[in-house]
């Protein structure tokens, strides 16, 4: 309906509001939540369309939390004045909550959103053991990340929380200390039985980590990912019999942050996991005899490459021998004889200063993978282009990259990342 006297619609569909909303998705968390909540404060209408989304995901931060709070938590009593919105949030991002919260407000918001949260993110000083009956409660998580976790916590605690969390997916342990409680000698890790990532950080040697080597079996059948960071106490001795027990299932991995792992400790990775699509690994950790290439491997031996497509480099700021460090060079020839001629997408550090080296090396390896590698697996139907929908076309491989959605779609990436 439009005003004789102002000419403006006063009333639009629904629909037309819902789809002005999907714009917002691709915005920053804070300038999106900024508008939605201006949105929603138009009128009755505007704010029904725009209340689900604006609760969904809350960024949380300063008085913003505080305010938060006091609309999901009206009363320290839960059956005091219940809030309907609670049941909204499907992700509590408490990351850049430090000083602003306590651990009992922290409890009450996991009650109040129990039925409705799936991701959960717990801050740095204000989660602790009145936290684990109500986190045991929310039925629907999927990604529960405890990484930022300052205090010590209890692997019992977490054990048994963790037993009833049937939809768990993702799972990320604190860089904390952690400890075993009780005159038990062992405990029956169960892991949920939709478990697919697991992060170990932190005190995870000893007692614990036994528990995991000795019970590989009770790792659900959807687990298939392992980050192991930040754990000042593992070394390779510790680290490689984890994943050798793991090596059916694993496919992706990430092993940075270690500071007792010495160079080249880790050129077998490839080898221990016969199944890894997908690697993050330190270059403090490899040297020049990474991927136990066979002195007599050549392109001709294409078929025996490794399944690795997925390669991620960086530097954890330890110095090794600088004459058997892993350099460009090397990885060119890996990829070059094709030893690793699966490689689709390549990420390269800032933290491992390959860029302030000879541009003509990155540039050579960037091509390398961008153009020859691809083209020729493109050109022969090999591995992801195998059964990729493009028998017939008359386009050549340049024009099918840039034209086409699927080319666009499966085209290969080199980054350097900024921010590592």
């Amino acid at each position: 309906m439009v005003s004789p006297r102002t000419g403006f619609a006063k009333h639009l569909p629904d629909e037309l509001l819902l789809e002005i909303l999907e714009h917002f998705q691709r915005w920053e968390t804070l300038e999106r939540q900024i508008t939605l909540a201006r949105f929603s404060a138009v009128n009755r209408q505007w704010y029904d369309v725009a209340i689900r989304p604006l609760y969904e995901s809350p960024h949380l931060y300063g008085s913003a939390y505080e305010l938060f709070v006091r609309t999901i938590c009206p009363s320290v009593l839960a059956h005091i004045k219940p809030t309907a919105l609670s049941g909204l949030v499907k992700t509590l991002d408490l990351s850049h909550i430090v000083h602003q919260g306590s651990k009992s407000t922290t409890a009450r918001l996991l009650g109040r959103t129990k039925s409705s949260l799936q991701i959960f993110i717990a801050p740095q000083a204000s989660f602790a053991i009145n936290c684990w009956a109500s986190l045991s409660k929310c039925a629907r998580l999927r990604v529960l990340d405890l990484s930022l976790v300052s205090e010590c916590i209890s692997f019992q605690s977490l054990n048994q929380t963790i037993r009833q969390l049937g939809y768990l997916q993702e799972l990320y342990l604190p860089r904390c200390s952690s400890r075993y409680e009780g005159p038990a000698l062992s405990i029956n890790i169960r892991w949920p039985p939709r478990l697919q990532h697991l992060s170990l950080s932190g005190s995870v040697s000893g007692k614990f980590l036994w528990e995991m080597l000795r019970q590989p079996d009770n790792f659900p059948p959807t687990f298939s990912s392992l980050s192991i960071l930040h754990s000042p106490g593992l070394d390779h001795q510790g680290i490689k019999p984890l994943l050798c027990n793991l090596a059916e299932s694993l496919t992706v991995v990430e092993l940075r942050d270690l500071p007792a792992v010495k160079q080249g400790r880790f050129n077998g990775v490839l080898d221990w996991l016969p199944h890894l699509t997908s690697l993050t690994i330190a270059l403090d950790y490899i040297d020049t005899r990474f991927g136990h290439m066979p002195r007599d491997f050549s392109p001709v031996r294409w078929r025996e490459a490794k399944p690795l497509h997925s390669l991620t480099l960086v530097a954890s700021g330890r110095s090794g021998d600088p004459s058997i460090s892993f350099s460009i060079t090397d990885l060119y020839s890996l990829i070059d004889e094709r030893f690793l001629g699966r490689l689709r997408y390549l990420n390269i550090a800032q933290s491992t200063e390959w860029e302030n080296e000879n541009d003509g090396e990155l540039g050579a390896l960037e091509a390398l993978l961008l153009e020859d590698l691809d083209k020729e697996n493109w050109q022969q139907r090999r591995w992801h282009y195998e059964d990729a929908a493009i028998t017939g076309t008359s386009l050549d491989y340049e024009r099918w990259i840039r034209e086409t959605a699927m080319g666009w779609k499966m085209r290969p990436r080199f980054r350097l990342l900024r921010n590592r």
